[in-house]
């Protein structure tokens, strides 16, 4: 408290208990600190919001105090007036120990509110203490705090218990700077275990949290998500004109406080009008840290803070540090659907949740705790790093998949520099690269973007790009998938199309534009050589030829991604005789640029072909897996313009018929997963991307079943890492191993096939959240097995087998019918008139 107010109210500092001797106040305050306070429970019980937009109402102000801190017994006190004059009377009146108050003064746990009700009603409201707390975390002087907290239940009545006839909707008690607070801080006061002030300059130290408790192995954790609730200065601002006005007279308003919520109905935070006698509809939280002083005895003890309460129709949600773990995403992400909130607020580090499209998002950096506006002395997180981060991140523990509509976000503190296509690169492996239309910004900090068309394709990965041109001190790639609708399914064989192929590889995307999966292959042409065709979707599972071209040269692989950066899929494949590869650029309407470009991969026959971006500049680099005397993988890195310089090679033990890409050790590059398909082989190869497009070697091995010839890298069980997955042809089975979170993998499990295993892929099949496993198999009369997961990454057997006829030499998959579950098509090598075969998903 300021001297002047010590003067004004004619008193000296206000004390909590009379002096203690120091030798057994400290050896009291040593012994209570040792281990972390336990919560008191006094009295423990425990949509969208309706009409339209109205001002803010202020409704008075509140003082909060928390006692005890730091001795096993928390307790908790509100004192509240309508106006900051009344409550500096009030706590005048408290703490000169005045048996008697003023007529028409409250009582404490009720706070005196403005008439807001057309009239009616003494302008009160009920609080209940409900519960406190605190804890400690981490070391005295190496960076420890206290977290401390007090829950009160909220009724909607004058405080003799006089119901309110209207509701009160999103009240927010935000935190003020008033003639009684010390410093431009909303701490009123702050004493230590003896009673005796505390360092002034402790005021700016105490930081708001969302609610936290402590695990079981001592992190903090959040409890339950809507209790911090932050503002812009602008909308900070506002609040101050409008308790003025209403005569409240506040000195300043922080950008941030406590919501009350619901807890009786996830749907809204409204407090109904006419509530009975004992129902208090809502609860709030005032919750802080404040860091561990240089010794016990220097703690504080008791704290007050000031707050005014503000009634709000619009429906904001802030998430706080202390969610950005994987359980709280997941509560936060709750939360906001259910109420369905249309003003959201993400916060340094890397503040990260899934929004609903159309909603308003903005990430706010450094917020006031104290100070002026102009000159913070205190910020909401302090600024740490200026790293860019993603707005979801691309693995998340029990977070399979996105939705088709989701929007993409990239932020940074203080500001981004120069988003756009070109630094902020997002890549659908089906849908294409969006535009420049497609990319909102939201304020310096943060940007979005959303899928060409407006919606990715159900079970397409995603890829994602943060340059070091955004302002990061190296790039940042990330792979996400997209989610499937549907329930359980059976698949049919209902379609089989001759388009004259012998066909060695499938792909599918939207190559026209139009909205629809498209299909593309290369093979053997009918008496005539090797070449490409491609299947312009026509709607009600019909396919037409759209086009053929003929390459010299045998093609085994074809992937399929906007290489040039023009917006459109472009063609990549594998040419195995002429030891290259071949680039057929995009024309704008599905057709193709031929012969195409090539590139060489040096001396060797590339038999796979794979796109992702490896240096993390935003565009498609290359990477084959090669069957020659050398037995390596080439990496042929993108100049920006679809044109490709071969970057590296890199040998290996034995010939690579495919490849797979993803983050493995999570340190926001692509890695390289190669499996050995020599004869007696049982290994994979991992090779670590340096950051950069260049990799470790040697790479790191690990034993899976015996010939390993097709990989995947998925999230099989749900932790938030990708796992690894062969397809196997000697042993005629699928391969297992679960990330152990590091980039290594733990002991494999084989899951039969009973035919030979040419290539494996993943993909939800079922639409219960989680990845399953489809192979192509070369020998036997069941081309391809679909092997379900059961939701931790093992696989359900029997697995369910489908005659394709033929040999299956590759599987694609995906929603070609655009009913929002993954169908297949799958390549038949070994009769020249035959294509591809069609497995339609089918709801049961």
């Amino acid at each position: 408290m300021r001297s002047s107010d010590l003067e004004r109210l004619g008193q000296a500092r206000p004390r909590s208990r009379p002096a203690r001797a120091l030798p057994a106040l400290l050896a009291l305050a040593l012994a209570l600190a040792a281990c972390a306070d336990e919560p008191t429970r006094p009295n423990s019980r425990g949509g969208d919001e309706d009409g339209g937009r109205t001002p803010r109402r202020p409704l008075g102000v509140v003082e909060i105090t928390i006692s005890g801190l730091g001795s096993g017994h928390v307790t908790s006190s509100a004192l509240s007036a309508p106006t900051v004059e009344a409550l500096e009377r009030l706590r005048a009146e408290r703490d000169a120990g005045a048996a008697d108050r003023s007529p028409g003064s409250l009582t404490p746990q009720a706070f005196r509110l403005p008439q807001n009700s057309e009239g009616a009603g003494d302008g009160t409201i009920q609080l209940e203490l409900l519960s406190t707390g605190s804890f400690t975390h981490g070391e005295r002087g190496s960076g420890g705090y206290r977290y401390l907290y007090a829950t009160y239940r909220v009724r909607n009545a004058q405080a003799d218990g006089t119901a309110y006839d209207t509701p009160r909707k999103n009240l927010t008690f935000y935190a003020v700077d008033t003639n009684g607070t010390i410093g431009q801080t909303a701490i009123s006061l702050i004493e230590r275990f003896d009673g005796s002030p505390a360092d002034d300059a402790i005021a700016s130290a105490f930081v708001p949290t969302g609610a936290v408790e402590q695990d079981a192995q001592d992190r903090v954790v959040s409890r339950f998500p809507d209790v911090l609730q932050v503002l812009t200065e602008t909308e900070a601002a506002a609040v101050k004109t409008v308790a003025n006005t209403a005569g409240v007279a506040v000195t300043d308003v922080f950008p941030w406080g406590f919501v009350v919520r619901n807890p009786n109905d996830p749907k809204s935070r409204t407090l109904a009008a006419n509530p009975g006698a004992d129902q208090f509809d809502g609860q709030v939280t005032f919750a802080f840290k404040v860091p561990l002083q240089a010794s016990v005895a220097d703690d504080p003890f008791t704290i007050r803070a000031v707050f005014l309460a503000v009634d709000d129709d619009q429906v904001k949600l802030t998430q706080a540090p202390e969610e950005q773990t994987p359980a709280g995403r997941a509560a936060f992400e709750a939360r906001t659907a259910a109420l369905g909130a249309s003003v959201f607020t993400l916060l340094p580090p890397a503040g990260d949740a899934m929004f609903r499209s159309g909603a308003e998002v903005r990430a706010l950096c450094d917020v006031r705790v104290a100070g002026p506006a102009e000159h913070p002395t205190a910020t909401l997180p302090p600024a740490q790093t200026t790293e860019p981060w993603l707005t979801i991140a691309p693995l998340r523990g029990g977070s399979y998949t996105l939705p088709r509509t989701v929007r993409l976000g990239a932020a940074r503190c203080p500001e981004l520099l120069s988003p756009g296509p070109s630094t902020f690169a997002v890549h659908g492996s089906q849908s294409g690269r969006p535009g420049a239309g497609a990319y909102e910004t939201v304020g310096p900090g943060f940007v979005r973007v959303i899928a060409p068309g407006g919606t990715f394709f159900p079970g397409e990965e995603i890829e994602v790009t943060l340059t070091q041109a955004l302002g990061a001190s190296k790039p940042r790639v990330a792979r996400y998938r997209v989610a499937t609708s549907g329930d359980l399914g059976r698949f049919d064989w209902v379609t089989q199309l001759e388009v004259g192929l012998n066909v060695w590889s499938v792909a599918m995307g939207d190559v026209d534009g139009d909205g629809d999966l498209d299909l593309v292959m290369d093979g053997a042409f009918t008496g005539s050589g090797y070449g490409i065709a491609v299947l312009s979707n026509r709607g009600n599972r019909n396919f037409q030829l759209q086009n053929s071209y003929p390459l010299t040269g045998q093609i085994y692989s074809i992937a399929l991604g906007d290489v040039d950066r023009d917006g459109d899929l472009d063609i990549v494949v594998a040419d195995y005789s002429s030891q290259q590869i071949r680039v057929l650029l995009n024309q704008g309407n599905g057709s193709f640029a031929t012969p195409g470009a090539t590139y060489t991969v040096g001396s060797n026959n590339p038999y796979f072909v794979a796109l992702g971006d490896l240096d993390g500049d935003g565009d498609l680099d290359v990477v084959t897996a090669n069957e020659n005397a050398t037995n390596n993988v080439s990496v042929l890195l993108n100049s920006g313009d679809g044109t490709f310089t071969l970057a590296a090679t890199y040998t290996l033990g034995g010939p690579s018929y495919s490849v797979a890409l993803g983050d493995v050790d999570g340190d926001g590059d692509l890695d390289l997963a190669v499996p050995n398909g020599a004869e007696n082989s049982n290994q994979v190869w991992v090779l670590l991307n340096q950051g950069n497009g260049s990799f470790a070697t040697p790479p790191a091995t690990y034993e899976v079943g015996s010939r390993p010839y097709g990989v995947a890298l998925g999230d099989l069980d749900g932790d938030g890492d990708l796992d690894l997955v062969t397809g196997n042809r000697t042993s005629a089975d699928v391969s297992v191993r679960l990330n152990n979170g590091d980039g290594t993998f733990g002991p494999h499990v084989n899951y039969a096939v009973v035919n030979p295993v040419q290539t494996v892929v993943l993909g939800d099949m079922d639409g219960d959240g989680d990845l399953d496993v489809v192979t192509g198999n070369v020998s036997g009369s069941v081309s391809v097995g679909v092997l379900f997961n059961r939701g931790d990454g093992s696989l359900a057997a029997p697995a369910k087998l489908y005659n394709g006829g033929g040999a299956a030499k590759s599987v694609a998959l995906g929603d070609l019918d655009g009913d929002g579950d993954l169908d297949a098509i799958v390549g038949n090598s070994g009769t020249l008139s035959m294509i591809i075969r069609f497995l339609w998903n089918q709801r049961v």
